[in-house]
């Protein structure tokens, strides 16, 4: 069963091979349920969980996202572009987050 990696880490038992927040583990072949156990709770050098089964309660899934009291149509817009500028939601582009945002709330 895969498993998503929840905190970087370097792992002492497959060459060294660092993983990243987000990668699956493992990265290919299959590991001992001693490993899983060792990466998935406190028992390991690090002291914290390194990894997570997929599917089952991430943190991200365990968090509310900022501005989560919002509505899904308040949080789209204004959509950064890159830069400093923003689309809202009528397709006008506006530079700077703070003027977009006015911009956006006077649309509404």
């Amino acid at each position: 069963m895969p498993y998503k990696v929840i905190r970087a880490f370097r792992d002492i038992e497959d060459d060294h091979r660092v993983y990243r927040k987000g990668d699956t583990f493992p990265s290919k072949g299959k590991v001992s349920k001693e490993r899983i156990s060792e990466l998935s709770s406190t028992e390991n050098k690090v002291g914290k969980p390194l990894i997570e089964q997929l599917g089952v309660g991430s943190e991200e899934a365990d968090q509310e996202p900022e501005g989560s009291n919002q509505s899904p149509e308040e949080s789209e817009f204004p959509k950064h572009t890159g830069g400093p500028w923003y689309v809202l939601s009528n397709g006008e582009k506006i530079q700077g987050k703070e003027e977009a945002i006015a911009a956006e709330a006077e649309l509404k």
